[in-house]
C-alpha cells in the first residue's frame, strides 16, 4: 500500500483535529452563559443559582425571578460589585450550600423537590445571624435577587410604575391639610 504525502498530511489533521476536541466531548460539567472575570460558575451552579432564585421570588400570576434574569444579575453584581474575600466567601457558600442541600434531601438543589426547596431556605432563614459561608451566600443571593427584581423593566411598568423626575405636575390639586396626633 503506498502512502503519498498528501493523504498523510490530510489522516494527520484529522486526528489532530480529533484529540483537539475530545476533552470537549469528555467534559462533565457545562459552560456558564456568562464570561466573568474574577469568579468561575460551571453551568450547573448556574442552573441551581437559578432555580435558588426561584425560589425566592416564585412564578405566579406575575413572572419569577428567573425568568427576569435575576440569577445573572446577581452574578454579575457579585464578579463586578463585590470585593476578592467577599467573592470567595461567596463561592465557598456556594459549594457549602449544595452540599447541605445534598445532606439533608440526599440530592442536589436542581434534582430537590420544590417543597425540599423550601424547606433548605426556611432552616436557611432560621440560621440568619450565622456568620459562615453558606449563610452569607444565601444572604447576598436573597439581597441580589429583590433588587434584580424589584429593578427590572417588568416590575417598574407592570407592578410598581415607575414616572421620570419630575413627574406630573398638578397645580390646581387643593390641598388637604393633615392632622397630627401629638403623642
Amino acid at each position: 500500500m503506498a502512502v503519498n504525502r498528501r493523504s498523510a498530511i490530510k489522516q494527520l489533521l484529522f486526528v489532530s483535529a480529533g484529540v483537539a476536541f475530545l476533552p470537549a466531548c469528555l467534559q462533565h460539567t457545562t459552560r456558564a452563559s456568562l464570561a466573568l472575570k474574577h469568579i468561575q460558575v460551571d453551568g450547573d451552579q448556574e442552573k441551581m443559582l437559578a432555580e435558588l432564585v426561584e425560589t425566592i421570588i416564585p412564578a405566579t400570576t406575575t413572572p419569577g425571578a428567573k425568568a427576569l434574569s435575576a440569577h445573572l444579575f446577581t452574578l454579575i453584581m457579585m464578579d463586578d460589585c463585590y470585593k476578592k474575600e467577599e467573592q470567595q466567601q461567596w463561592l465557598n457558600g456556594l459549594k457549602a450550600f449544595e452540599q447541605a442541600c445534598k445532606k439533608l434531601n440526599g440530592r442536589s438543589f436542581l434534582k430537590s423537590t420544590p417543597a425540599q426547596r423550601e424547606a433548605l431556605l426556611t432552616t436557611m432563614e432560621a440560621g440568619w445571624n450565622n456568620k459562615d459561608d453558606m449563610s452569607f451566600f444565601y444572604r447576598t443571593t436573597k439581597h441580589l435577587t429583590i433588587k434584580a427584581y424589584t429593578s427590572s423593566k417588568y416590575f417598574l411598568t407592570n407592578v410598581d410604575i415607575y414616572e421620570l423626575v419630575p413627574a406630573r405636575f398638578k397645580g390646581c390639586v387643593p390641598l388637604k391639610p393633615t392632622t397630627r396626633k401629638i403623642a
